[in-house]
């Protein structure tokens, strides 16, 4: 597999090569005349150090290379997983997050969304927030019940995205305290044990290039979150202009006045039953 982190410019690639090669050779031979005073010598000698450490150099580039593929195998991997796990029945989910914290701290897998691990046992709850969500303390508390109508000893709630503040602080107080597993745990968790294969990392790459959109530029800027900015803008652009005179200051005040009008006539049509 090629790597992203090689695909750069051939020309540009080779030019960087040549030239830092170039330099230490220069660099070698200089060494070894200065120290000897022989052209001959100085140039054998340095061009046997050069060769050692262009060796040296291509083992730890080629080092550096597997470490970030490796890396980025095992984030697309952790993103994969997070992804089927918000699609999966809430059961199945739990299910799957039980065996992944089973695989990793070596736990023994009981019914349902259970474990054993450390004498005690465990269960293993999923909270399927989409991305830029919170789980709550609703989540929380839920999780707490459950752990007492199924008799574990504790309880680990795992969230698809983060914990809000009031979560965190519920988890703290309950007794016993929940562990909670945020969904960057989750993904480096599921990444380091279900790194992503070729096939994966295409179908990664395919989803992530939409193609240019004039729909989605427009519902972007004539969102109803813009209209007091448009609004703001005008405002703040007008009174520049009473100051300074400016003409510029004045188109823009009717540009941005003008799109404020289109984004207030766009979210009543919108929502117009």
């Amino acid at each position: 597999m090629t790597s992203p982190f090689e695909s750069k410019n051939a020309l540009a690639s080779a030019l960087d090569r040549l030239a830092l090669r170039a330099l230490i050779l220069a660099l070698c031979v200089a060494y070894f005349f200065f120290l000897w005073q022989s052209g001959p010598l100085g140039l054998a000698a340095g061009c046997a150090l050069f060769v050692l450490v262009s060796l040296t150099i291509m083992l730890i580039e080629k080092r550096t290379i597997s470490a970030r593929e490796r890396m980025l195998r095992e984030r697309i991997g952790g993103m994969i997983a997070l992804d089927e796990l918000i699609m999966l029945p809430n059961a199945a989910a739990g299910r799957r997050v039980c065996i992944l914290l089973c695989d990793t701290l070596g736990g023994e897998s009981l019914e349902g969304s259970q474990m054993r691990y450390a004498g005690e046992t465990w269960l293993v709850r999923l909270a399927q927030c989409l991305p830029g969500t919170s789980a709550g303390q609703g989540d929380v508390l839920s999780a707490h019940r459950a752990r007492i109508e199924c008799g574990a000893d504790k309880v680990a709630l795992a969230c698809t995205a983060a914990f809000t503040p009031e979560a965190t602080r519920a988890a703290e107080w309950a007794d016993p305290p929940i562990r909670l597993i945020s969904g960057r745990q989750l993904a480096l968790l599921s990444g380091r044990l279900h790194p992503a294969t070729d096939e994966d990392i295409a179908r990664h790459q395919a989803r992530q290039k939409k193609p240019f959109s004039w729909q989605r530029i427009r519902a972007l800027a004539l969102s109803a979150s813009k209209l007091r900015r448009y609004l703001l803008c005008a405002f703040l652009l007008l009174m520049l202009y009473f100051a300074t005179g400016s003409l510029a200051s004045l188109l823009s005040c009717l540009l941005s006045f003008t799109l404020a009008i289109l984004c207030d006539r766009e979210n009543k049509r919108r929502f117009t039953l």
